[in-house]
């Protein structure tokens, strides 16, 4: 998708969520954008990646224009979204901050054992290491600045709840508390889907700017160089000169090689022992080409790749249509050919279960799919002979009573006959284990709730499978919608 439409359908989504009561965005306002998108949108139905994300495209749009009229302060506010850290506002300061740092150390006697290059040299080929090094180990220096950068993400969230923006005047106490909310939940949502992204924009910086900052130091060698005597000369406690020797032929021996310089001899390194001394000249191109060679060249391919990565990454972006915001907004255009069959086992459930399970699972298939409420299975049935009457896709829903105590020799069964029945459709069905609360909550607590859940699912865990807690008292069906999706068996992408 073109990422330049991601902050405003982020944006929709955040003020969205956060006004789940439609008090400032109205639900007709709402579905006049959802119109509105589907007719610009393809007349195809939203049943491909690509179509899906114009409709939402679309309709963020189309919310947009109503935003800009009725909260002007709203879209002024985030129109730097978009925005990225262009390179210059690095690399100047970078190359002026190598400018103003005396590569050649305060004196003008140059000790070659002690070149302020070295430091900078030695630090750049520590990243590099580690820049190889640890994904070939599976892990990555990616890790913990991703934990910082959430966690500084995570302060400027609360920051925006608590600091200063309590007290910026916004257009009314109603207002106020919902702008905040649905701030904090745009950067949250902003972070999510786009740091990797960031993360190579920022190495990008990093690169540039370490090069930029070695670019400056050598031009500015060359400018004391110019106006400056400088004496080169070496002092040790622990070296010789025949170590010494060995030591910065390794280190310039490259350098002096590419420039044609004929390396020094021992001998010369002996009469450069301090008190002695001789010219620098000689060993600052040295220094300047290693620093080049071995600084800013692989910043500047590093740069590239990481540019090249941001580049890669932007373009193959596309929404996670399986979240619960996007299920919900695109069901009323999916489903269609699909069966849904609701299967309770050995219970009744209430009729406020089975409404609020069939519209979370038209939500989570789609609204055109067909929905059909079986009738209970007696404890003990494992054979359901509809499974394979009908030709059409079909999801069974197996709804499971959490009062129950699950047991291998009865539970396990079921969902093993299921399962095989399920294989035997090449792909067509699929299998949700739902788990009904509503039962069970009447008579037990939080702590034996969690505790019956778990046993559910060491059971399921034997045929791969993962429970839905399921209860129609909650208002919010995000959780249920998250959870569902990835609880399809087979998984998507693994049908056979």
């Amino acid at each position: 998708m073109n990422s330049r439409h991601l902050p405003k359908i982020l944006l929709i989504q955040a003020l969205e969520q956060s006004d789940l009561q439609a008090r400032h965005i109205s639900r007709s306002t709402r579905q006049r954008a959802t119109h509105h998108a589907k007719k610009l949108s393809s007349q195809e139905p939203l049943s491909s990646p690509e179509s899906s994300i114009q409709f939402l495209t679309n309709r963020a749009e189309s919310l947009w224009n109503f935003l800009s009229t009725a909260y002007p302060m709203i879209t002024e506010s985030f129109q730097g979204a978009q925005a990225t850290v262009p390179s210059f506002i690095v690399v100047i300061p970078a190359f002026a901050a190598g400018l103003l740092i005396n590569g050649l150390g305060t004196s003008q006697r140059v000790n070659l054992l002690n070149f302020p290059l070295l430091l900078l040299l030695l630090w750049n080929i520590g990243t590099y290491v580690v820049t190889i090094l640890f994904p070939l180990l599976g892990n990555g220096p990616t890790g913990p600045l991703l934990r910082h950068l959430s966690g500084g993400f995570d302060t400027v969230a609360q920051w925006l709840g608590k600091g200063p923006w309590q007290k910026v005047p916004l257009p009314g106490d109603a207002n106020r508390e919902w702008i905040l909310q649905s701030a904090e939940r745009f950067m949250n949502l902003w972070w999510k889907h786009r740091y990797p992204i960031i993360i190579c924009h920022l190495r990008h910086l990093l690169h540039i700017g370490a090069a930029s900052l070695a670019l400056g130091i050598i031009l500015s060698m060359y400018v004391r160089g110019l106006v400056l005597d400088y004496q080169a000369t070496w002092e040790s406690t622990f070296l010789s000169p025949v170590q010494v020797h060995t030591v910065l032929h390794g280190l310039l021996g490259p350098a002096a090689w590419l420039l044609g310089f004929p390396f020094p001899p021992v001998e010369e390194f002996a009469h450069l022992q301090a008190p002695g001394q001789g010219p620098a000249a000689p060993w600052i191109h040295l220094w300047a080409l290693t620093a080049f060679v071995g600084i800013v060249i692989p910043r500047i391919v590093l740069a590239w790749l990481s540019a090249r990565s941001a580049h890669n990454a932007s373009e193959s972006f596309t929404l996670p249509l399986n979240e619960p915001y996007f299920l919900q907004l695109l069901s009323p255009e999916r489903g269609q050919g699909i069966q849904i069959d609701i299967v309770p086992y050995s219970y009744q459930p209430s009729p406020a279960a089975l409404d609020g399970l069939g519209q979370c699972l038209l939500n989570l298939l789609g609204n055109q799919a067909t929905l059909h409420w079986r009738d209970p299975l007696p404890y003990g049935q494992e054979n359901v002979p509809w499974i394979e009457a009908t030709s059409l896709p079909q999801t069974v829903a197996l709804v499971c009573n959490l009062a129950q105590t699950p047991e291998a020799e009865v539970h396990g069964e079921l969902f093993h006959m299921l399962q095989t029945s399920i294989e035997s459709s090449k792909g067509q069905h699929r299998l949700l284990l739902v788990l009904d609360q509503e039962p069970y909550r009447h008579i037990a607590d939080q702590k034996q709730i969690r505790e019956r859940q778990q046993t559910w699912q060491r059971l399921a865990n034997d045929y791969h499978l993962q429970i839905v807690p399921f209860d129609p008292k909650d208002e919010s069906r995000d959780q249920f919608l998250q959870t569902a999706h990835a609880a399809l068996w087979p998984p998507i992408g693994e049908r056979t």
